[in-house]
């Protein structure tokens, strides 16, 4: 075998064994939180999603609440702080390959969600608000 067929048998193997591109679905679920009656005005949504690369990326929205801060807990875990200013409105956002503000999704992001005034009770909640 002359060289130059060799490099091309060489280019030809590492072609066909390379790992083959994956490719995800685009996949969101958006969701309302409940309202668990210690601020009457609060709303939030949980959104979730998943791009053409197998990205995934989670969004927990909070609005018409007061100034503070705002604990954010997945499974019962704190993953951080919604902190709302002025406008009564707040958002947390993580993410498989984080930028800027997101933080890193390294947990189940359909885990059960509660929104929580630091220190206090659940304000929000993804399907079921602890008994009084």
């Amino acid at each position: 075998m002359n060289p130059a067929s060799r490099t091309i048998a060489v280019i030809a193997l590492a072609a066909a064994t390379a790992s083959p591109s994956v490719s995800c679905s685009v996949f969101e679920d958006r969701v309302s939180l409940l309202n668990c009656g210690a601020i009457a005005t609060a709303t939030g949504t949980r959104r979730v999603r998943t791009e053409t690369d197998c990205d995934e990326n989670l969004r927990i929205e909070i609005q018409d609440v007061p100034r503070g801060l705002y604990a954010v807990l997945v499974d019962g875990v704190d993953r951080g702080t919604i902190h709302v200013k002025g406008r009564r409105e707040g958002e947390l956002e993580f993410d498989t390959s984080p930028k800027g503000d997101q933080l890193p999704l390294d947990f189940d992001p359909f885990g059960h969600v509660d929104i929580a005034v630091r220190s206090g009770p659940a304000i929000l909640s993804l399907d079921q608000c602890a008994a009084p």
